[in-house]
């Protein structure tokens, strides 16, 4: 069997009908990972029957349902905000101008199937450095050599108590990627989509693979600019920054460290490095390309296990022992 994202989507299907006055506890996917179908929005393409979408207030999104030989038979409904018919399977939806969390439900009126997107408006980023009493700290004014994927993002989702469990992936919810500095809710964060395919991408690889794993632990997904600093990291660019970077590691046996991927009885940088090599794997196929990045090992140390740093920077690099 192929990979979805070489053209084969595995069956799944999230039931359930949506209404303009459903909760965060509600945008919980019931069980199943992928859909037959796809869903197109922004720059990237979703399988998965849930999938996290981020926009500012009043951004306009156009949706498509692809990877399907049928197109009459899709409907759609969103929670808030305005949605638009524009075509046969096409849509535009139109975020509402308040901050929050919504869905956007697109279904196979003869399969079942939907893909639900869960949408955030986010806030603003401050001109300051704080939002609501959350020190966020300073962005770098200009893109590291000008590359885009360096720009100061124009706005943070806002996690609070009720929302932090919200999925965002079939395996992982929005509260996993909050920064790990200390203090109260609200907190804020910022979360690419397309770090959220690759985490699940790669988690669908290592279980081809037979290494026992149904999902990954999150050590440090967003970090601000201030809790990076205070953590004595120098680098005024890192990944996490940027919302499109996460520390991973396989815990199924719930320790807190990495389990013992290669069967030696140990646990060490051998374990992380059986987890990198998934991704040189899908890194020798040119579909692979657009979630190609950065990928760095690291031993463990008296605070951590190992585990290896994945991010979607739009580029190969590569460090660590």
């Amino acid at each position: 069997m192929r990979h979805w994202w070489l053209g084969l989507i595995l069956p799944a299907a999230l039931a359930g009908a949506l209404s303009s006055q459903e909760t965060p506890a509600e945008l919980t996917p019931p069980g199943a990972a992928s859909a037959g179908f796809a869903v197109k929005f922004k720059d990237e393409v979703s399988p998965y029957a849930v999938m996290g979408l981020f926009v500012m207030p009043g951004d306009t999104v156009p949706l498509e349902a692809v990877l399907t030989d049928t197109l009459s038979r899709y409907t759609a409904l969103a929670g808030t905000g305005k949605l638009e018919r524009t075509g046969p399977a096409r849509w535009r939806w139109i975020a509402p101008r308040e901050k929050g969390v919504s869905a956007i439900v697109v279904r196979d009126s003869a399969s079942g199937e939907t893909v639900a997107l869960h949408a955030f408006v986010m806030v603003p980023r401050p001109a300051g450095t704080t939002i609501a009493g959350f020190r966020v700290g300073r962005y770098e004014p200009r893109a590291l050599r000008g590359d885009p994927g360096y720009v100061r993002p124009h706005g943070l989702v806002e996690v609070t108590e009720a929302n932090r469990g919200t999925f965002v992936a079939p395996h992982f919810t929005l509260g996993q990627f909050v920064s790990k500095q200390p203090g109260t809710y609200p907190k804020y964060l910022v979360l690419r989509e397309r770090l959220l395919l690759k985490l699940e991408m790669l988690l669908e690889e290592a279980a081809r693979a037979g290494l026992p794993v149904t999902t990954f632990q999150i050590m440090s997904g967003y970090r601000t600019p201030y809790y990076n600093r205070s953590i004595g990291n120098e680098t005024r660019y890192s990944r996490h920054l940027y919302g499109d970077a996460a520390d991973i590691y396989v815990d199924e046996d719930g320790d807190g460290v990495m389990d013992d991927l290669s069967g030696d009885g140990r646990v060490d940088l051998e374990d992380a490095r059986r987890l990198a090599g998934v991704i040189e794997r899908l890194a020798m196929s040119s579909l692979y390309r657009p979630f190609e990045g950065g990928l760095g090992l690291y031993p463990a140390k008296r605070a951590h296990g190992p585990f290896i740093h994945v991010d979607v920077r739009g580029h190969r690099a590569r460090w660590g022992e």
